[in-house]
């Protein structure tokens, strides 16, 4: 009895354990491509780069990226998941390494289309697969949650460790060297682990063109799948509009600049608290759909919230407050969405190009949304701006409650249907 509970114990420690490589991982791996978002200024100066080549050096990343959530979906279900993650990590890491001698700018979009292969074709897609594989479909909320909240306190850990050691070197070129180079380290000590801990999951036969063509036809034809994309699509748009929420306060109910900074740090705290409870709900309730529909029911509180109350220092306090329930809510649906594709009857064996096809589907709101509601901005000053843009944000809800309405009605005939 005993020797059962210790290898059982050993089990479930080095699972927990590879879920924290995994989810760090995550959190590391796309530090470079985004370094902007954190050193936007020094990274200009050190590399004497202007607005316009940073924008290219991100369309470079985005553009390769897009093509490569489809195509990566095929190739985590082909091959290795425990080598493609340890090669995308030390391939992040190498090639850091030489970022952080400042080469020239052809090499930087050269460097970035890379990172678009690595950071996607090779990453994403085996990176949900290798999480799924870590437990039964039970237990598939409660994974991805967790995974969401490890990844939030590994970013806010090594966000504020690397601003340490910019400070700590000068905050100027040698500082962005310092924390180029240590998330280069980073990512490739996190690759050997990966190899170490992370055990295969089930491969799909045969690497012919037809078998590629036959995972697509049965992926295409399943309504679930559809739901799946369509659902990560509405999801991902709330996260989207996140974003702007501080620079509402700030502008609209004039806070200061520090609560701006503040609210948009708060992120991290908010994003490990929402996975841990969006995992653990959706597994308790055993519906990840179900916890998602109820989201979207409190997001449009929030949001109608924010449209009618009255512009007011006084209530400050009140809209900071609607701010971390509106954002704790959309963590909370944004820990489980990829836990969707075990609820919609997926196969693990197709588990990576399912998961590439939702996130080519799922991620298009970057491609489109961030230019419309700046627009918008620009064209409606003040609250009016913003009141529109709460507006598409109750409208995507809508859209989504009907999705996970159909999505909940589809897997409960199925489950009626398993049990007979």
């Amino acid at each position: 009895m005993n020797t059962n509970n210790n290898i059982n114990g050993e089990i479930n420690l080095k699972k927990w354990l590879t879920l924290i490589i995994i989810a760090s991982g995550a959190a590391v791996i796309y530090a470079l491509p985004y370094i902007r978002e954190t050193f936007y200024i020094p990274f200009q100066n050190a590399f004497h780069f202007n607005n316009v080549q940073l924008g290219v050096l991100s369309a470079c990343f985005s553009g390769i990226a897009t093509i490569a959530y489809f195509v990566g979906g095929f190739v985590a279900d082909r091959f290795s998941v425990r080598k493609l993650l340890t090669f995308s990590l030390f391939s992040v890491g190498i090639s850091g390494l030489y970022f952080a001698t400042f080469p020239s700018y052809t090499i930087c979009k050269m460097l970035f289309v890379f990172w678009g292969i690595t950071t996607v074709l090779t990453y994403w897609p085996a990176q949900i697969k290798a999480i799924r594989n870590l437990g039964k479909s039970e237990e598939q909320g409660r994974l991805f949650g967790i995974s969401e909240a490890i990844r939030g306190v590994v970013a806010t850990v090594t966000t504020f460790g690397m601003l340490a050691v910019f400070t700590k070197l000068g905050g100027n070129v040698k500082g962005l060297q310092g924390v180029i180079i240590g998330y280069s380290i980073l990512a490739i000590v996190i690759g050997i682990l990966s190899w170490i801990l992370i055990k295969d999951t089930p491969r799909r036969k045969g690497d012919s063109l037809k078998s590629i063509i036959t995972d697509t036809k049965k992926i295409m034809k399943m309504p679930t799948v559809w739901l799946v994309c369509a659902l990560i699509f509405c999801v991902y748009s709330l996260y989207g509009l996140i974003s702007y929420l501080p620079p509402y306060i700030t502008n609209v109910y004039k806070g200061s600049v520090q609560l701006g900074v503040s609210l948009g740090g708060s992120r991290y705290i908010i994003q490990i608290i929402g996975g841990i409870i969006g995992g653990f709900t959706a597994d308790k309730i055993g519906s990840r759909a179900k916890v998602i529909f109820i989201g979207f029911f409190g997001v449009i509180l929030s949001y109608a919230a924010f449209i009618v109350l009255p512009v007011s220092a006084s209530l400050v306090t009140y809209v900071i407050v609607n701010f971390a329930f509106g954002t704790l809510v959309v963590y909370i649906m944004r820990s489980i969405y990829f836990a969707l594709i075990d609820e919609a009857g997926v196969e693990i064996a197709i588990t990576g190009a399912v998961a590439g096809l939702a996130s080519a589907i799922g991620y298009t709101p970057d491609l489109f949304m961030f230019t419309m509601i700046g627009s918008w901005l620009d064209k409606n000053p003040g609250k009016t701006g913003y009141n529109m843009m709460f507006m598409y944000g109750i409208g995507v809800c809508v859209v989504g409650i009907i999705l996970a309405a159909i999505m909940m009605k589809i897997t409960k005939k199925k489950i009626k249907v398993s049990t007979i």
